[in-house]
């Protein structure tokens, strides 16, 4: 049999897979539905065909020597398009085939009494792209998009699926979304989280592996004892060091009491005096914030050699995800630009630091200005004492500014957005602003701890986090392990997204809730059945609300973190009065148009990577404001 005869073959095996694609209720449902669907369909199955047919009108069907030994190269070149849809396609459908019987197994496992029940493999996702598997549409820059395709996907086949498996890049990951699941995780000592630190400090903060490996000593099966204690000793010292800095409440307290401080200072330089004065925001009130937070913990003189650290910071944080997630310099090459100036001017604040401390930073006083707070400081001694070396230490110290900045400034911002918007209702102001009051001393300093038990501003900007912190809890499995019935194994990845878990509709819109879609402030308030009080909780949500992660790597600067936001809110709302105009857009040029005051113009949100921490805001607000 020679080349065209088995070409000929080919294209009837090609026609007898279309007959047989065109009986598929899929493929049915796919011609009835838009045009587009419809072309695209009959495009796959009519258009194309191996070019036997078309060879001969191009006149190359010659008995010559030469003419039939080109003859087999052609239809090659020219099959190769078909055979990679070809490919796509059997992919597609072997993995829908698949994915629809682990299903049928599911529900019926759910049917069974739990005794019964024999773990089984997660539904896989269906994809097109071997190897790839669902790693293109995971890695889109449409915040949430991914986790409702999938979502939807889940609740589609009409039964409780509380782990779907992911394919990316050859990597199996296992997203958990019910409760009992994402609780599992945070517990279980079966899973790792090295390969997520390897991936932060090497892609992301642009640490050497050298540096990498002392800061996070990842466990390895052959390691003796003497390596396993070394590693156990540097977490359990950074762990102690989290507690007495981060996590202790005297602690917090004092660097609270200091941002609130550097915060007065910057607004008592803010060009706003008693007359009213229109302003956009949110490109002011970041600057305020960051330049507060940033002398809190880093000190001033930071600031003061690097008077552009805040645009620079916030490139530097745009361009994170694109390092983590492994895009080459190629692809996003300002992501690592950024990257790099930072970290030159990190390493050489922190030597001249270094040098006026004889290289040893000081244990006492709580803040100095060339030398940073307290926990920065503990910091560098364990770098010194690790063996950090210098560009290591700085990328640590920006991966620190990161956690510090890249959450509570932006959610301090949506906060503000809902308040002030003329869609929430007024009374929420109004009863938050009372709240205000009551946080305030007879001095009329702003006690941060009375503020932390005032429920509605607790609520509203827990529901804030809820609805904006997009987190990715990643840990890698050490061990076979069974959740929720199914069988994951070692190697594989578990992933619990928060955004997939807090937009949860058969959780968050239970009863008269709002849909998980709004922001709702009164959502996580709750009435006390004997005496009527509202109070504020979150622990009837474990486990479908995790903005901080979860578990022993639950984030330690989480406590800070929300006395900061709460006491950024009360100082703006005690020192001005602001009154909302309009909503503002900001194009790339830098232009800024007017978009009235429709619900329509509320602030976007930015395009970024999933796992981003809170979501960065695309717009603005333009208000009056004055000194009060």
């Amino acid at each position: 049999m020679d080349l065209g005869e088995i070409w000929t073959k080919l294209d009837m095996l090609y026609e007898h897979w279309c007959t047989a694609i065109r009986q598929q209720q899929w493929f049915q449902s796919l011609m009835q539905s838009t045009p587009l669907n419809r072309s695209t369909a009959g495009w796959l199955l009519a258009d194309l065909r191996f070019p036997t047919k078309s060879l001969n009108n191009l006149h190359l069907a010659s008995t010559t020597a030469d003419h039939i030994s080109a003859r087999p190269t052609l239809y090659l070149i020219s099959s190769i398009p078909l055979l990679i849809i070809l490919i796509c396609l059997s992919t597609w459908l072997i993995t829908t085939i698949q994915f629809w019987r682990t299903v049928s197994r599911s529900k019926k496992q759910a049917a069974r009494a739990s005794a019964d029940v024999k773990p089984i493999a997660p539904p896989l996702l269906p994809y097109a792209i071997p190897w790839l598997g669902s790693a293109m549409s995971f890695l889109n820059e449409d915040p949430g998009s991914f986790w409702k395709m999938l979502q939807k996907k889940l609740q589609d086949t009409d039964a409780k699926i509380p782990i779907c498996t992911i394919l990316l890049g050859g990597q199996k990951a296992h997203v958990v979304n019910s409760a009992t699941a994402v609780q599992a995780l945070f517990k279980s000592k079966q899973v790792s989280r090295d390969l997520f630190n390897h991936q932060l400090a090497t892609q992301a903060l642009g640490a050497s592996e050298y540096d990498a490996e002392l800061m996070f000593p990842p466990s390895r099966p052959t390691e003796d004892l003497d390596d396993h204690k070394k590693r156990n000793d540097r977490t359990e010292k950074m762990e102690a060091l989290n507690h007495e800095f981060l996590l202790s409440q005297s602690a917090v307290n004092s660097l609270t009491t200091k941002f609130m401080d550097c915060l007065h200072s910057v607004l008592d330089r803010a060009d706003i005096d008693h007359e009213w004065k229109t302003i956009d925001l949110f490109s002011w009130w970041k600057k305020a914030m960051f330049e507060a937070s940033t002398t809190a913990v880093l000190g001033s003189t930071i600031l003061q050699e690097n008077p552009d650290l805040a645009e620079q910071f916030w490139q530097y944080e745009a361009g994170l995800l694109a390092r983590f997630y492994g895009l080459p310099r190629l692809v996003k090459p300002d992501a690592y630009s950024c990257m790099d100036v930072m970290l030159n001017r990190t390493q050489e604040w922190l030597q001249r630091g270094l040098t006026q401390h004889h290289m040893m930073p000081p244990e006492e006083p709580d803040w100095e200005p060339h030398f940073e707070s307290k926990v920065v400081r503990a910091r560098h001694r364990l770098y010194q004492e690790f063996g950090l070396k210098p560009r290591g230490r700085a990328a640590f110290d920006l991966g620190f500014l990161f956690a510090l900045q890249a959450n509570a400034i932006p959610s301090t911002c949506w906060l503000l957005a809902h308040l002030l918007s003329p869609v929430t209702p007024h009374d929420v102001l109004d009863r938050i602003q009372e709240e205000f009051k009551h946080a305030q001393t007879p001095t009329g300093d702003i006690d941060v701890s009375r503020l932390a038990s005032q429920p509605l501003l607790n609520s509203a900007l827990h529901e804030t986090l809820r609805h904006y912190v997009d987190s990715l809890v990643t840990r890698q499995l050490q061990k076979d392990m069974v959740v929720d019935g199914y069988h994951l194994k070692k190697g594989d990845l578990i992933m619990a997204p928060s955004s997939l878990s807090q937009h949860d509709p058969t959780f968050w819109e239970q009863g008269d809730a709002p849909s998980a879609d709004n922001w709702y402030a009164e959502r996580f308030l709750r009435r006390d059945d004997e005496t009527g009080k509202e109070y504020f909780s979150t622990s009837w949500a474990s486990g479908k609300f995790f903005p901080f992660g979860g578990g022993s790597h639950v984030c330690p600067g989480r406590v800070f973190a929300k006395q900061e936001m709460l006491g950024a809110l009360a100082t703006l709302f005690q020192r001005f009065d602001i009154k909302f105009i309009e909503y503002v857009d900001t194009n790339r040029s830098g232009n800024r148009a007017d978009l009235g005051k429709a619900a329509s113009g509320f602030p976007k949100v930015k395009r970024q990577y999933a796992g981003n921490g809170t979501l960065k805001m695309d717009g603005d607000i333009r208000v009056q404001i004055r000194r009060k």
